[in-house]
């Protein structure tokens, strides 16, 4: 065989791909094998000095299925090493077979490389220097947080106020809110890395008033400023309590998996939340979901996971948050909720009182009723059309063509 002809298994392999929609090539599959991530093929021996053959292993198949699914022309392979570690720790679909790990070191290799790039991790060491710093210094983390907020998503607004959005195009959303939410995640990492000195008690209540609605935070408050008038309140934070970069070093194989369930958890409870905003039918179940993660005071941080977990780069900082045993704990508590509408034999995806059951007759009320709102405000820009046609003057009609006139009925 020629040097870089591929290999009658690498042959087999790109064609078993291919009939799985995933393409790759030769040169790929060689170079994920040099990485350590694909399983070179087994020999099999032909006997009476004929040789040997490679092999193809079904395990092989699904290894370079998983990488040919996240793979991106120009993607360095360490983000589709996290891609791959996140999907193997989602459920599997009925009728599907498992995704395989990763080898652990590519996997802590690639989230610890992903977080020392990541603008949070290099927010919380400008903050760092700028407690070690003057005033100079804590303008420009200031600025430099600001900037970095800003660029970043505030988190979405209220299934309700979505929902209400989605039903009616002319109502508003609150653009205050995206605001506050922008100066309490700036106000969490500077207390976060520079102590809870550096914002004081009115500026860390205000953000975890902000950042964790429907939590009463009455008696923390009054408790902040008592240890203020004290001058205890500098210990309530130490300068560099979180170190997103070391939980991550610090982390093995079992504690990354405990992490990674608690993230695909909360992202599955924080996409049925998301989804109330979006038209998704209601039950009493999905409702009682809602009503316990808001009461919780944590919906924004699970409602975030939602999109962190759909991309590497936020992958690497839900798996971080998942790793603090206070969200871990959530997560499990979550996770129990759901347990208990398993235990009572009916599945969150029903619609109440309806003749047909199951998640088939769920969508279909659902798509039928985006169908529904789709055709309203389609007759209702028809309307609009028609209106504003009706109150153009016809061409045949005497008009003022006056420049004070004109620009009256235009600006009207």
């Amino acid at each position: 065989m020629a040097r870089g002809e591929p290999s009658p298994a690498d042959v087999e392999l790109i064609g078993r791909l291919a009939a799985l929609d995933v393409v790759v090539s030769a040169a790929q599959l060689e170079r994920w094998r040099g990485l350590g991530l694909l399983p070179r093929h087994a020999r099999a021996w032909l006997g009476r000095g004929r040789g040997s053959v490679s092999v193809l292993a079904e395990e092989t198949v699904a290894v370079a299925a998983a990488l040919g699914r996240h793979a991106r022309s120009g993607r360095d392979v360490r983000w589709t090493v996290i891609a791959w570690y996140a999907e193997a720790g989602r459920p599997v679909p009925p009728g599907q077979l498992a995704v395989p790990e990763p080898p652990w070191p590519a996997v802590r290799e690639a989230l610890v490389w992903a977080m020392r790039r990541s603008t949070a991790q290099r927010l919380v060491m400008a903050a760092r220097a700028a407690a070690r710093g003057g005033e100079e210094e804590q303008d420009a983390f200031y600025a430099q947080a600001g900037r970095v907020v800003g660029r970043g998503h505030a988190g979405p607004a209220h299934p309700d106020t979505v929902r209400r959005v989605l039903e009616d195009p002319d109502a508003e959303l609150d653009r205050g809110e995206d605001r506050r939410r922008r100066r309490g995640a700036v106000s969490m990492v500077a207390a976060a890395a520079m102590g809870a000195g550096e914002v004081g008690g009115e500026r860390l209540v205000d953000a975890l008033t902000t950042l964790t609605p429907g939590l009463d935070w009455t008696g923390f408050a009054a408790d902040a400023r008592q240890a203020e008038e004290t001058g205890e309140f500098e210990g309530w934070i130490r300068a560099g309590a979180v170190d997103p970069l070391g939980l991550l070093q610090a982390a093995g194989p079992e504690e990354m998996a405990v992490a990674r369930h608690a993230a695909v958890v909360l992202a599955g409870i924080g996409g049925l939340y998301l989804m109330h905003g979006l038209g998704m039918p209601d039950n009493p179940a999905l409702a009682r979901l809602r009503a316990v993660l808001e009461e919780s005071g944590f919906a924004l941080i699970v409602a975030q996971m939602v999109p962190m977990m759909i991309n590497p780069s936020g992958v690497v900082h839900a798996l971080t948050m998942c790793l603090a045993p206070e969200i871990a704990a959530l997560a499990a508590w979550l996770e129990s909720v759901l347990a208990e509408q398993s235990d009572t034999g009916q599945g969150l995806l029903r619609l109440p009182g309806a003749e047909q059951e199951g998640p088939e007759a769920f969508m279909k009320a659902w798509i039928g009723h985006l169908h529904q709102l789709t055709d309203r405000a389609r007759a209702r820009r028809t309307a609009t059309a028609e209106d504003s046609d009706g109150a153009r003057p016809s061409a045949g009609a005497p008009t003022d063509t006056g420049p004070t006139a004109s620009s009256t009925e235009q600006g009207q």
